[in-house]
């Protein structure tokens, strides 16, 4: 049986709790083919950030050229860019090459803190990437500084989807190409919940938040699952859904096992 194939952009994580090496461990669990290009080589673990070498975007462009010859990719998950430059890369390859399903998570800074996507990108990543994207998946943090509002309850969580969304479908080359934005609310108090806002209404995900220390690379493993259930022609409310249960499924057996990745 040919399996599908989606393609994972984003740094190298060689701790493997985020970055590429967690997409592919999604992609494996999936059922799903694997091709991956590398935005910045990192040397971090759930601790810290010790260096960030972004990947030259002449070097990156000839990594998607490659990975992709002779390839159908059914979806593609962006995670880590890091540069202006690596955006434009990005944006002059995925409009050449058309792709159906495109899941975006925006990277801006680790868990500890450290910043993953330099100043002056920005504006560019929200203006020109962003419009390319099926899904985009932002967190509180994210979600606040592209709706340019604080995100910190769940009707700003539903408003802030609705400005990213505006703006994005506002931008797109295709304005009849679908779009949806999902604000993860892992970082709010009580129940996880995650708000979907596609354009046309609002739809909640939300189960019974876990205990205890949530593992390093959630976001990668949410946005590399729904573009692994695109790529198996599931539409995003599916998607959404099938990996929300995926990721609690993860997080469960984290905690159990003592968090080994």
């Amino acid at each position: 049986m040919i399996k599908n194939v989606v393609l994972a952009i984003g740094g190298s994580d060689p701790s493997g709790g985020a970055g590429i090496q967690a997409d592919l461990s999604v992609f494996m669990d999936k059922g799903v083919d694997g091709i991956f290009s590398i935005t910045a080589v990192t040397a971090q673990n759930d601790e810290e950030i010790l260096s960030i070498h972004p990947t030259p975007a002449d070097v990156l462009t000839q990594q998607l050229a490659t990975a992709c010859r002779g390839r159908k990719v059914a979806a593609v998950k962006i995670g880590m860019v890091a540069t202006k430059a690596n955006c434009q890369a990005l944006v002059w390859f995925l409009k050449n090459a058309g792709f159906k399903n495109v899941v975006i998570d925006p990277v801006f800074h680790s868990s500890s803190g450290s910043s993953l996507l330099e100043a002056e990108a920005f504006n560019f990543y929200r203006q020109m990437l962003l419009p390319l994207a099926t899904v985009i998946t932002p967190n509180l943090f994210e979600a606040s500084a592209l709706a340019g509002m604080q995100v910190a309850t769940l009707e700003t969580m539903k408003k802030s989807a609705e400005i990213i969304h505006r703006e994005a479908a506002r931008l797109k080359i295709k304005p009849s190409s679908p779009l949806a934005v999902i604000v993860k609310g892992g970082h709010l108090a009580g129940d996880a919940v995650d708000v979907m806002f596609d354009g046309i209404g609002y739809h909640l995900f939300t189960t019974e938040r876990i205990g205890g220390k949530g593992p390093r690379g959630t976001g990668c493993r949410f946005a590399s699952a729904i573009a692994c259930a695109l790529a198996q022609g599931k539409d995003v409310l599916e998607a959404a859904s099938e990996a929300k249960d995926y990721l609690t499924n993860y997080i469960k057996t984290r905690q159990s096992d003592g968090g080994s990745v």
